[in-house]
């Protein structure tokens, strides 16, 4: 009865430590000992927005991979469009560049897929 009572005690120990790490890699940051470690955002990580196989090329012939990106609040819920993600030139910063006519795109891409 104590062999099961302390493996029942590691394993709730080792669960809780496993969710604390969880919770700091959501906040953007690892601990390891007494040094934090940012950890860099990955653009296109929302519950809504999913890769694709596709890539789209600018007027300076970069090529930047497509994301899809379902709305789903205000007057665009449901619809779908896409964007690539760039960095600043200035900042270095990513942002989202949604695509013009993304919405009849992605239509293309997803009855290609279907």
């Amino acid at each position: 009865m104590k062999k099961v009572i302390i493996t029942i005690a590691v394993l709730i120990a080792s669960m809780s430590l496993g969710m604390a790490q969880d919770k700091n890699a959501a906040k953007g940051y690892t601990k390891d000992g007494k040094t934090f470690t940012q950890q860099k955002a990955v653009r296109g990580s929302s519950s809504s927005d999913r890769p694709t196989a596709y890539t789209w090329k600018d007027s300076k012939g970069n090529e930047f991979p497509i994301f899809l990106h379902t709305y789903t609040r205000g007057e665009k819920a449901g619809k779908t469009t896409c964007y690539v993600v760039k960095t600043s030139a200035k900042t270095g910063k990513e942002y989202k560049y949604y695509i013009p006519n993304g919405e009849s795109i992605a239509q293309e891409i997803m009855n290609e897929n279907n």
